[in-house]
């Protein structure tokens, strides 16, 4: 019964709430200013608290006065309460007109309140997020429906670790066809870190502080509710931009499982999860520089590389020359990051560029043919293989002094 109801209301197990709300409760017993209003503060009414909130840019000691006392307030007015608080503070937290200390009171609400009324929080919350009626079972059966908020919320310091909050369970529910739905709101999480053209308004720790939560949501999905890694590899075999990829592996710790799948990744069919396969394997030796992962780029990783480079023919044997493509020059800058992980690989790295340099057709034979695209494809791999190899040869140069191999 117990692990039933785990299943279908995983928020009556919220660890984290429980450990906020009992901190929150250690601090009212030892605070005495805080037993004493709790004795003699009588309970607002709904109007005089939307009165009390709605002067949050000229009085905000009350304000924050009045959000502290709901942190105490009786069950049976906690749905009231709630109401009144988003609706008179969410608009102004989301055009960043709110001051931070009242923000930060008004978050600290919001959790409280979850702690007791979750369901109907989180619809209130959503309501005023996508400016929509959703049920409870919208929410969980359709991961989108979160992802219709506001947009501004996905770059909201103090919203964001809301909305994400309410996902998290979503990802824990028995009703939502987990696997599927986990997948899809992954997809969705990720699109969240690419950068925007309204990011460029802001300053750029806004959207770095935004991958950081996101990405930690992210952690905390594959060490939580992936123990198979079904999840991750399910991720990484529909692949995502790839200038998220040294955003992954360096804000989510748990991505090194990847590394145990990439051959299966490499030998995909399609040329662009191979390369996809190629450039993670690259970073991700670069985080960690083990001698494993060192056997699996020597393995898989360079050879897939050369088998880009000179693809079977009909007759079933390697091209005899180089087929340049856009795959090409998007997967061998990654192989800077591999020598940097492994300077004693790097000579292995030199021989592959300098085989797929040879199997090209020089430079000086296009003079003055340059206006062909595929020309201009082939002096773009050049040129990228030119930059590469200098930036792999200079990590050659000075291999003996250093051993980044962790055994």
């Amino acid at each position: 019964i117990l692990a039933l109801s785990a299943n279908l209301y995983p928020e009556l197990f919220d660890v984290t709430s429980f450990l906020m709300q009992e901190g929150k409760e250690v601090n009212m017993m030892w605070d005495t200013e805080i037993k004493r209003r709790k004795r003699k503060t009588k309970q607002l009414e709904p109007e005089e608290l939307v009165s009390i909130l709605a002067q949050h840019e000229s009085k905000q000691t009350d304000v924050i006065d009045a959000l502290s006392r709901l942190e105490y307030a009786p069950i049976s007015h906690v749905e009231e309460y709630a109401k009144c608080m988003i609706s008179t503070l969410l608009p102004p937290c989301l055009d960043e007109t709110l001051d931070t200390r009242v923000a930060n009171c008004f978050v600290s609400a919001w959790e409280s309140f979850n702690h007791i009324i979750p369901h109907s929080l989180w619809t209130m919350t959503i309501k005023s997020l996508t400016g929509e009626n959703h049920s409870l079972s919208d929410l969980i059966q359709d991961i989108r429906t979160a992802f219709k908020c506001d947009e501004r919320v996905f770059r909201s310091q103090y919203l964001l670790p809301i909305w994400l909050h309410r996902n998290d369970f979503n990802s824990r529910n028995v009703l939502a066809l987990t696997n599927a739905q986990d997948t899809v709101m992954l997809q969705l999480l990720l699109e969240l870190c690419l950068e925007r053209p309204q990011d460029k308004e802001h300053p750029a720790e806004k959207l770095h502080d935004a991958r950081i939560l996101i990405c930690n949501f992210i952690h905390s999905i594959f060490i939580d509710g992936d123990r198979d890694m079904l999840l991750a590899k399910i991720l990484h075999f529909q692949t995502y931009p790839i200038e998220l990829i040294p955003i992954m592996v360096d804000l989510i710790p748990s991505l090194y499982i990847v590394l145990g799948f990439i051959p299966e990744l490499t030998r995909q069919p399609q040329i662009e999860k191979q390369v996809f396969g190629i450039l993670l394997a690259c970073h991700l030796c670069e985080k960690y520089p083990l001698e494993n992962y060192l056997m699996t780029a020597e393995k898989h990783v360079l050879p897939r590389l050369l088998k880009i480079a000179f693809p079977v023919t009909k007759e079933g044997q390697p091209s005899a020359v180089c087929v340049p493509s856009e795959f090409l020059i998007k997967a061998i800058p990654g192989f800077v990051h591999l020598a940097r992980a492994f300077p004693h690989f790097g000579p292995q790295i030199l021989e592959a560029f300098d085989s797929i340099a040879k199997g090209l057709p020089q430079p000086k034979e296009f003079i003055g043919q340059e206006s062909s695209n595929k020309i201009i494809l082939v002096l773009q791999l050049h040129k990228v293989l030119k930059d590469s190899r200098d930036l792999v040869q200079a990590e050659v140069d000075k291999m003996d002094k250093v051993n980044k191999i962790t055994l």
